[in-house]
C-alpha cells in the first residue's frame, strides 16, 4: 500500500484531532465536576472546555482533509517551516509561564503578558496594536466572568484595584 498521503500535516492534524477527542470523551467527563442541573449552559463548568475541545477536533479534521486532498505538494510543503520549531517552543513556553504566573499575578495581568508574547511571536510588531489587544481582551473577559458568568477568577496583584469594581 502506498503511504505517500501520510505527511507531517496529516500526522499533525490526526494528533490535534485525537487530543480534542480525548478531551471531549475522557478528560472533561472524568476531570470536571458538573452539577446535575445548571440554569444556563454557559455557566456549566464543562461548557468552555468542551468548546475548546470541539474546536480542536474541527481544526484537526480540517488539517487532515486539507493535507490529504491538497492538489500537489511542492518542496516547501515537504519541509517544516524554518521558524516552526521556534514558534512551537515559544508558545509552549508562554503557556507554561501563564500557568505558573496565573495565581500570583492574577488572570488579567498573566493573560495580558501571555497574549502580548503570543501576538509578538506571531509576528505583530506594532507595539500599540499588540498592547491594546493584550490589555482590552483580558479586561473584557474578566468582566464577563465576573458579571455574566459569576465565576471567580484569580485577581493577583490587581486585587485591590479590581475588588472595588
Amino acid at each position: 500500500m502506498n503511504a505517500s498521503w501520510i505527511t507531517r500535516d496529516v500526522i499533525a492534524g490526526a494528533l490535534i484531532l485525537a487530543i480534542g477527542l480525548v478531551f471531549v470523551f475522557i478528560l472533561i467527563p472524568i476531570g470536571v465536576d458538573e452539577p446535575r442541573r445548571v440554569k444556563y449552559a454557559a455557566l456549566s463548568p464543562t461548557y468552555y472546555p468542551r468548546i475548546v475541545a470541539f474546536i480542536l477536533v474541527v481544526i484537526g479534521a480540517a488539517v487532515v482533509v486539507r493535507a490529504v486532498f491538497r492538489p500537489t505538494a511542492n518542496e516547501l510543503d515537504s519541509e517544516a517551516h524554518p521558524t516552526a520549531t521556534r514558534r512551537l517552543l515559544g508558545i509552549s513556553s508562554i503557556l507554561v509561564a501563564f500557568a505558573v504566573l496565573l495565581t500570583p499575578l492574577g488572570f488579567v495581568v498573566a493573560s495580558a503578558l501571555a497574549l502580548f508574547a503570543a501576538i509578538w511571536l506571531a509576528g505583530e510588531r506594532r507595539i500599540h496594536v499588540n498592547a491594546a489587544i493584550s490589555v482590552i481582551l483580558p479586561v473584557l473577559l474578566y468582566f464577563f466572568f465576573l458579571k455574566v458568568a459569576r465565576i471567580p477568577i484569580p485577581l493577583g496583584v490587581l486585587k485591590p484595584v479590581l475588588e472595588g469594581v
